[in-house]
């Protein structure tokens, strides 16, 4: 679907006859050989074109000319070539000279030109391998020679050989003739000879040989004329044959012959390899003696594979006359192998084809002719070497560069007068096909418009259904192309007829002698016309189809014209400046580089440059100028909708840019990153935008293998639906989200208070009951808008989103359809009900009564389909709760179930009276409170049952709501609560429940439980427990207390309860509460007690102190002794303390203890823990909870936590830190102590003496030892880190924050013990 549009054309004047011409792919310069010949030889000129700029750049003579006879058009000079690497212009004479030109010669001008070898019988035929490293001669003697670029021979054989070459076919006669069924002739039929005609050249074939080489160099084609045998009295005949040679690199690079091609009558010189490889392109000629078998004017491209056998190829389309006297003088594909370039010999002048292929059809794109009248035939022409579209025209007296690029001519109208209408150029034809109604695949087309000649450009029109098409000869065509659109119902063609009725509107013609360029048609059916003329300093803009036509004087540079939205004329010169004809002060502005694309949108100009780079500008004077770019990957295609940028990249993705959001960027506003993520979506290798067709949401691409394939982006098809929906077309949103599988929700969450403002007029426009239970059905709770499809919503909705979306739509819409009318819309209205959140079965199934009732006709169809919505288990049990027989029988019957799982039921439930019966359906759904109130209301006979069934269910909060009036029933209900709060261990409140139903043994154990003994015992007083079991209230009390620490409670309860003071002494005396036990002697009277129990007590309590310091002592040995050794280590062995190396981890392999897998018990504990509670912690390992994946970690902890290492040191540092804590903890309770041993007799003042003592021996040893382990702690942590190695990992931190603990000073009762 693509087009091959000029992009710039730069002519040259040459004096003198051109022959040949060279390249130069860095510079795009041309070198021209122009020739003078005369009678002493020919003298060359060699000149430089650049652009306009012509240099003589050398100059030589040769005295041979060609000893062979040739066609005019072809020069002495046979090759001339450009070496790039080495800047050298190699030249090749048909006389056989072979010369060089330095063109940097020592003084860095070009050298003179050095004659460096002759071929004595003349060289035909000459062709450069593609990477510059042989050449083939073909001599005039038909030698075939190959030379290195130094012009060494590596070989030499006879141009003709009756060998087919190396790849010849083998033939085991499968299809021959010989092995066909002659039927009654026999098998001599076989041997009869056949009656073919032989194949001769056509008399306007030169004779010459010609080569091509194929891209990569390995393989190259020879196309010459063999003579044929003849009789004497016969005129000599030959015939053209095509052999194909290869360059083995093991034979260096010598040719070989690998294939001939078969017979082809009509067979002619023109020969071109396409670069791919694939294809060997000539020429076939058909209709006269000796051509090829056919009607007379048929001239074919044919197309040769590397075996030598015919493979396609497509006719050109000349007449008669051409056929009969012209010629085929060449031809070239494109360096990309996308472009044949035919160069014809007509009658009156030449012209040269650029044919391309796309679904294996052959396209006519251009012809270019001369641009001057008097010298209308060609000299040679040549592709660029590395720019694919890029053509270098010789011509008589002049040289022509033209630049071409690929366009699609494509409308590009808005909504909804889109057409999508794409022409393609075919020759004489002009296919056009308007893709909003129609995906016609090429080669065919929606329909044709006849041409006069092939355009050199066509423009369809962005402003009306219009294109235009500018010729050669200078004239213009406008159509109204009439195209047919889809009608208000969506109809593909509206009111039947053809696709598109195009008719002629205009016709002109612009001055003879002018090269016309581009055409663009603008608005108002406005056509501009872009033109030179050779030798002019500019060119010209001829306007047509205003009040009355206008001519514009324009620079010469100017390649591009286009229309501005704002109706004027804007140019892009050579030196990519933008601006407008129209007056001063419009736009002007440099754009990035020379774009191959163009496009405006409003005020963003879009530029494809020719390195794939695409960027947009603002042509706002308020915006920045400066170009931005919009993908990171090189752009493939691009094409623009009133929405969105589309384009393609060669990561084969397609991507939707919103222009909204480009705008804000050329402005320089701050843009969120989400909204820079554009939406994609991956497409096939390779494919190109062809057309964006807005109204139809439908993006067309074309394939590389020229098929078509239509999609529907979703960015697309979302603004449709929010163009619909903002406009109030409910219905078009709505068909358009169900064809394209939308989240309907769209409708309402892109404005939902005019979606509720609107809804009436939702179902006028989308009346179908089908439709409007997919609406409903379809609605959830999420805001679309931001959920699903945020880049819908280019500017924010203005009402807020409801918290219950879907029920107020279905309260709403079921109010507007039950006033339309309930038998009409039943099925919507159930899915309001089925549809809300949560689902209203109930509400649904009053519905269906309600239809019996009215309409019994269709209450059928609509059990159905609720149960169709429903799942019909959960509709059953709502039927059934509605305690209706006669709708749980409708639901089970039309949902069919089985008559075995609910008749049954059904029938017990009948044999029941009402409110039996409803507590059974109640329990049966487990509706625990309502069974429970429809047993209340049984009757006071059921309340046996109904407190069996609360106990069972514990409803007590329904049931002390419903039994609060009767407090008979309610007393039970308390005492089943007490069992209740009782079993859950909650025995304070169970004992409340308890006295509230009057239960006050219940009460009493629920008091002793919860230890409340201050209630206990009130209680007690109250209801006359008896003296004995008060005394074991007393025991059972007072153990518990004196067990938890609570001795002074306990001792209260002895004395008041149990006038028990002796008890009451011994407990405060094994609490350490001395104060208390010699306040009671002295209350009661009680000095017996002092030595009976306070004495002992004390020596007892200062006992147990003793030993706790003497443990504390042993610990504080054990580590500090631990210390001196780790210091000793690190001394020694600095990397084993600090753990530079570090073991490898034990995997999958537990070697921990009991011990060291106890909770809370690492590898040291045995310097903090005392042997006692260290056995009793062993006790409980027996399970030590380690899985296989906690044991890895355990093992990778315990390496880098290993004894003698800086892990054992710090953790031993830390524990003289927490011991020092636990110091201060015992020594405040020996200060209590010491006050009442003091007091108590002289050997009791000696124990205190001695309890004192060791405390401030050990404080002092404590001191000592802190000291001791924090005096090389601050060198011992930067070692750590200059180490590198792993100790103290993770929690080195934490270790540089530490403190120093400080053990104050302690005395104890100073003076008072004498000390």
């Amino acid at each position: 679907m693509r087009n091959i549009a000029p992009l710039a054309i730069a002519i040259a004047r040459l004096q003198g006859s051109p022959a040949n011409l060279a390249i130069d792919p860095e510079t795009a310069a041309a070198y021209v050989a122009v020739e003078r010949i005369d009678e002493e030889g020919v003298e060359i000129d060699i000149l430089r074109v650049d652009g306009q700029e012509v240099e003589a750049i050398a100059s030589f003579n040769s005295p041979v000319l060609a000893p062979f006879s040739k066609p005019s058009y072809i020069g002495e000079t046979l090759s001339l070539h450009y070496l790039a690497d080495d800047r050298t212009l190699i030249i090749l004479l048909a006389g056989g000279d072979i010369a060089i030109l330095a063109l940097e010669g020592p003084d860095g001008a070009p050298a003179p030109v050095e004659v460096v070898g002759s071929v004595d019988s003349g060289i035909k035929a000459a062709a450069w391998s593609p990477d510059d490293e042989q050449i083939i001669i073909i001599t005039g003697e038909d030698t075939l020679m190959a030379m290195t670029r130094t012009f060494d021979i590596i070989h030499e054989e006879p141009l003709r050989s009756e060998d087919f070459g190396q790849d010849k076919f083998i033939n085991v006669g499968w299809g021959s003739k010989q092995t066909q069924f002659h039927g009654s002739l026999g098998k001599a039929a076989a041997k009869l000879p056949s009656g073919a005609a032989p194949s001769l050249a056509h008399g306007t074939d030169h004779g010459l040989p010609t080569i091509s080489f194929r891209g990569d160099a390995s393989f190259f084609a020879v196309s010459s004329l063999d003579p044929l045998p003849s009789e004497q009295d016969q005129e000599p005949s030959a015939r053209r044959q095509i052999r194909i040679y290869s360059r083995d690199a093991a034979s260096g690079f010598a040719p070989t012959l690998s294939a001939t091609s078969e017979s082809l009558p009509g067979l002619e010189p023109a020969l071109s390899w396409r670069p791919s490889g694939n294809l060997i392109s000539t020429l076939v000629r058909y209709g006269y003696p000796g051509g090829g078998e056919g009607r007379e004017g048929r001239w074919d491209v044919a197309m040769i594979e590397r075996n030598g056998l015919r493979h396609g190829g497509f006719e050109l389309r000349e007449d008669g006359k051409s056929w009969g006297n012209g010629r085929v003088r060449g031809l070239s594909w494109s360096s990309d192998s996308e472009v044949l370039a035919v160069w014809l010999e007509r009658e009156d002048r030449d012209v040269l084809q650029l044919w391309s292929m796309k679904n294996y059809h052959y396209y006519l794109k251009q012809e270019l002719f001369s641009h001057s009248s008097s010298s209308p035939r060609f000299r040679s022409f040549k592709w660029h070497p590395e720019d694919p579209l890029s053509l270098y025209i010789l011509c008589a007296d002049s040289i022509q560069h033209r630049t071409f690029t690929w366009d699609t001519y494509v409308s590009r109208l808005g909504m909804p007068n889109d057409t999508a209408s794409v022409a393609v150029v075919d020759g004489h034809r002009l296919l056009v096909t308007p893709f909003r109604t129609q995906n016609t695949p090429p080669p065919m087309s929606s329909y044709q418009i006849q041409l006069p000649s092939t355009p050199v450009h066509v423009s369809v029109s962005d402003w009306d259904d219009t294109a235009s098409a500018a010729f050669s000869n200078g004239e213009v065509l406008t159509w109204k192309l009439n195209t047919r659109l889809p009608g208000p119902k969506g109809s593909k063609l509206r009111g039947g007829g053809k696709v598109a009725e195009p008719e002629v509107v205009l016709q002109k013609k612009i001055a003879d002698g002018r090269v016309v360029r581009l055409v663009a048609t603008g608005p108002n059916g406005k056509v501009a016309v872009l033109s030179l003329a050779a030798g002019e300093e500019g060119g010209r803009v001829n306007v047509f189809g205003g009040e009355e036509d206008e001519e514009l004087q324009v620079e010469s540079g100017v390649e591009r014209i286009l229309w501005a939205p704002s109706g004027d004329i804007l140019a892009l010169d050579g030196e990519s400046r933008l601006f407008s004809l129209a007056s001063e002060g419009g736009i002007d502005t440099i754009i990035p580089s020379q774009p191959t694309s163009i496009m405006l949108s409003n005020d963003l100009l879009f530029t494809l440059s020719p390195t794939s780079k695409l960027h947009f500008t603002s042509l706002s004077p308020s915006a920045d100028p400066q170009p931005i770019s919009i993908s990171s990957q090189p752009v493939t295609s691009f094409t623009l909708t009133s929405s969105h940028l589309i384009y393609t990249t060669t990561a084969h993705f397609c991507h939707f840019a919103p222009l909204p959001i480009l705008k804000k960027l050329t402005q320089g506003e701050d843009v969120p990153e989400q909204d820079k993520q554009w939406e994609e979506r991956r497409i096939e290798r390779g494919a190109k935008v062809v057309v964006a067709a807005e109204s139809e949401m439908s993006l067309v691409l074309q394939a590389m293998r020229g098929n078509l394939e239509t999609l529907y982006p979703r960015a697309m098809v979302l603004q449709v639906v929010r163009r619909s929906v903002l406009g109030g077309s409910y219905r078009a949103a709505f068909l358009t989200c169900r064809k394209h599988r939308l989240d309907v929700n769209i409708l309402y969450d892109l404005d939902p208070a005019k979606f509720m403002g609107n809804l009436e007029d939702f179902v006028k426009q989308v009346p179908e009951v089908d439709y409007l239970n997919l609406f409903v059905s379809s609605l959830n709770g999420e805001d679309s808008s931001k959920t699903l499809y945020p880049t819908i919503a280019t500017e924010p909705s203005t009402s807020a989103q409801p918290t219950n979306k879907v029920n107020d739509i279905c309260d709403t819409l079921r109010g507007l359809l039950e006033a339309r009318g309930v038998e009409q819309y039943v099925e919507t209205i159930l899915t309001t009900h089925v549809c809300k959140v949560p689902a209203d079965y109930e509400a649904g199934l009053r519905v269906l009564l309600q239809l019996q009732a009215n309409h019994p006709e269709i209450v059928e169809d609509a059990i159905k389909y609720i149960i169709f919505l429903s799942d019909v288990n959960k509709l059953y049990d709502v039927a059934l709760g509605m305690y209706n027989f006669q709708l749980v029988l409708m639901v089970a019957q039309y949902s069919q179930k089985d008559p075995k799982e609910y008749l049954p039921f059904l029938r017990e439930l009948r044999a029941l009276d009402k409110w039996d019966q409803r507590f059974m359906i109640d329990d049966h759904l487990a509706r625990r409170e309502s069974a429970l109130s429809n047993l209340k209301q049984a009757g006071p006979e059921k309340f046996e049952d109904a407190a069996n069934y609360l106990a069972k269910y514990e409803l007590y909060d329904s049931a002390f709501k419903l039994y609060k009036n009767e407090p008979e029933h309610l007393t039970i209900i308390h005492d089943l609560y007490g069992d209740y709060l009782y079993d859950r261990r909650e025995f304070t409140d169970a004992a409340l429940a308890y006295l509230l139903a009057d239960k006050p043994t219940k009460a009493l154990r629920a008091y002793e439980r919860a230890h409340a003994w201050r209630e206990l015992f009130s209680l007690a007083k109250k209801e006359g427990v008896s003296e004995e079991a008060r005394k074991d209230l007393v025991e059972r009390v007072t153990d518990y207390l004196a067990s938890r620490g609570r001795h002074l409670e306990a001792s209260r309860v002895f004395v008041e309860y149990a006038q028990d003071v002796d008890s009451a002494v011994d407990t405060c005396c094994r609490g350490a509460e001395f104060s208390e036990a010699y306040r009671l002697v002295s209350h009661y009277d009680r000095s017996d007690l002092i030595e009976a129990m306070i004495a002992p007590g004390l020596e007892e309590a200062q006992e147990t102190l003793i030993e706790v310091f003497e443990e504390m002592e042993g610990q504080l040995d054990k580590e500090v002794k631990r210390l001196k050794e780790l210091n000793g280590i690190r001394q020694k062995d600095p990397d084993s303390f600090y753990i530079v190396e570090r073991e490898l981890d034990l995997e999958g392999v537990d070697v921990a203890t009991n011990a060291t897998t106890a909770t809370g018990i690492s590898q040291f504990t045995r310097y903090t823990v005392a042997p006692s509670t260290m056995s009793h912690l062993t006790r409980f390992t027996g399970q030590t909870g380690v899985t296989s994946a906690t044991s890895k970690k355990k093992v990778k902890k315990r390496a880098t936590g290993r004894r003698g290492t800086v892990d054992e040191w710090e953790y031993l540092v830390m524990s003289l830190g927490r011991l020092g804590t636990r110091v201060e903890e015992k020594s405040g309770e020996a200060v209590a102590l010491l006050r009442y041993l003091v007091l108590a007799s002289d050997d009791h003042r000696a124990l205190a003496e001695s309890l004192q003592s060791t405390i401030k021996a050990f404080r002092v040893k404590l001191v000592n030892g802190i000291d001791m382990a924090w005096e090389d702690r601050e060198t011992v942590l930067r070692e750590v880190l200059e180490s590198g190695g792993s100790g103290l990992e993770g929690g080195l931190e934490k270790s540089m924050g530490e403190v120093k603990p400080k053990v104050a000073e302690w005395k104890g009762l100073g003076l008072l013990l004498g000390a």
